[in-house]
């Protein structure tokens, strides 16, 4: 009988996937060992009390930030708007376009109210002080603790959404565009631009608005749970896929607790970024093998 051929990618995504869960283990049985005492205290993080009002205010000017720049970008380079019936194809170019006319609107909506309305808008992001270094090594640890349980959460929703299918109740679920643009490949540089905003701007930008800002004002309304359950499943809905619609929630509601556990909004990014950068990784990796369809 012959002998299965080695395939590389494979190896390399198990040990991956194997090293993580050991890793993991082992730190939360520390963690747990830990007698509570001696546990480092939580600072926590404060609300961000501006009121409904100001908070709607807020909102719109995101809302109208991004809508006014997508539209001023689509009449600069395109003939028109998207025809519904034959929607452009999305490159890795103009993945780069959409990603950055949606992230950079964002922050300059944020940065513009705070140095144009101080009094309402200006409240500090962070209660601790922390270095980017120390950020680093809060981050690292915690993101190879909870990575399983987005595992298990992607695993729990992937087998819920292929009962419903199978039963006819949902047509096929699609992952998200830019994991499909990914596994095709592409330009290099484009895809590499696209490596570089997600593990940089994305985490940065999205940190900011959905926990800096929206978990904020959040806990100014409510107690942390819930506040951490709408911000997650609002930065879920935001990536507006239903595949990963759980699991996303799920990092959320992590990116939240981290946050409260670490002071400072450098942690979370950090998390962030480690999440999507190793994300992409095992995506890139798996992609290589000859056991996935290329």
């Amino acid at each position: 009988m012959e002998s299965q051929p080695v395939d590389p990618p494979l190896v390399i995504t198990s040990l991956l996937f194997l090293g993580v869960l050991g890793t993991s283990l082992l730190l939360w049985v520390q963690h747990l060992r830990t007698p509570q005492d001696r546990r480092t205290p939580e600072p926590g993080i404060s609300a961000w009390p501006i009121g409904w009002v100001n908070f709607g205010i807020f909102i719109c000017t995101l809302v109208v930030t991004i809508v006014a720049v997508q539209t001023f970008t689509v009449a600069l380079f395109f003939d028109g708007p998207p025809d519904p019936d034959s929607p452009r194809e999305l490159t890795p170019w103009l993945a780069i376009a959409g990603v950055l006319f949606l992230q950079l609107p964002m922050l300059a909506a944020f940065y513009g109210l705070r140095r144009t309305y101080p009094a309402h808008f200006a409240g500090r992001l962070n209660d601790v002080a922390l270095a980017p270094n120390a950020a680093f090594k809060q981050a690292l640890p915690l993101f190879i603790r909870y990575l399983p349980i987005v595992w298990l959460a992607a695993l729990i929703w992937g087998g819920l959404l292929g009962g419903l299918e199978a039963a006819g109740l949902i047509e096929g679920v699609e992952p998200q565009e830019l994991v499909s643009l990914f596994q095709a490949g592409g330009d290099p540089l484009a895809i590499g631009l696209l490596v570089l905003m997600a593990v940089v701007l994305a985490p940065i930008v999205e940190e900011i608005i959905f926990r800096g800002c929206l978990y904020r004002f959040l806990k100014s309304q409510t107690t942390h749970l819930p506040a951490q359950l709408i911000s997650g499943s609002l930065f879920a809905l935001m990536h507006a896929n239903l595949f990963s619609f759980i699991p996303l929630a799920v990092v959320g509601v992590l990116l939240a607790r981290v946050y409260e556990r670490s002071g400072h909004l450098l942690v979370p990014i950090w998390f962030h970024a480690f999440f999507n950068g190793f994300s992409l990784l095992m995506l890139y990796v798996t992609s290589q093998s000859q056991f996935v369809p290329q």
